[in-house]
């Protein structure tokens, strides 16, 4: 990711945010929800996937509950859009922590939102760097807090996103990674032909 900096004649040069986006950001941050509202319209007339995508995220800041579906719904799944949405808003320290987004996304999937977890892995095969190690950390927490959505969502992904979400377990101790498949393989009495398939794919993954 670009972070932010343009190279001109060997010097980095820092380019400023969106002004639109600093202000979306700015009333999050303040909890102001109607001023936020107010920019409904004005947002959906630029037909602009990361700035919609923005938009949401500081809904969700500004009222969690209220907004939390809507910023799922709209959290990037295409490779361009969510670099272009980390370099915009997370490099310009807009969010209220580095790499809020994904924090966010996660402890919304941790809650059982099935849409989230999809995204959580989804995430994983399109980031690089830190962020993929958040996406990854995530991923790995799942395992705990919601083992069976998880087994679930992970067979209705595309295979290849699938098995690259699966390079997450590379950062596991492997003792830890034992117990994990332990865990998964104790769900195959009752469960579906669907689910022993990726209990079994995680079963075989060789660290």
């Amino acid at each position: 990711m670009s972070a932010g900096l343009l190279v001109a004649g060997g010097q980095e040069k820092f380019t400023e945010p969106d002004p639109i986006l600093v202000e979306i950001f700015n009333y999050a941050n303040t909890h102001n929800v109607k001023a936020l509202e107010d920019l409904r319209e004005k947002i959906k007339s630029k037909k602009d996937r990361v700035l919609n995508a923005a938009y949401s995220l500081s809904l969700y800041i500004a009222s969690p509950e209220r907004y939390k579906q809507q910023y799922v719904d709209d959290f990037p799944v295409d490779f361009n859009d969510l670099n272009d949405f980390f370099e915009q808003v997370e490099m310009k320290g807009l969010t209220p922590t580095f790499l809020y987004s994904i924090d966010a996304i996660g402890s919304i999937a941790e809650q059982g939102n099935e849409k989230a977890i999809e995204k959580v892995i989804i995430g994983v095969s399109l980031s690089d760097a830190g962020a993929t190690e958040l996406f990854c950390d995530a991923f790995m927490r799942l395992f705990d807090k919601q083992l069976q959505k998880t087994i679930r969502v992970l067979f209705r992904i595309d295979e290849g996103i699938r098995k690259r979400a699966y390079s997450c377990f590379e950062m596991m101790e492997g003792k830890e990674f034992k117990s994990l498949k332990e865990k998964v393989n104790r769900m195959k009495k009752g469960a579906t032909d669907s689910e022993i398939k990726v209990i079994d794919e995680i079963d075989r993954y060789r660290q």
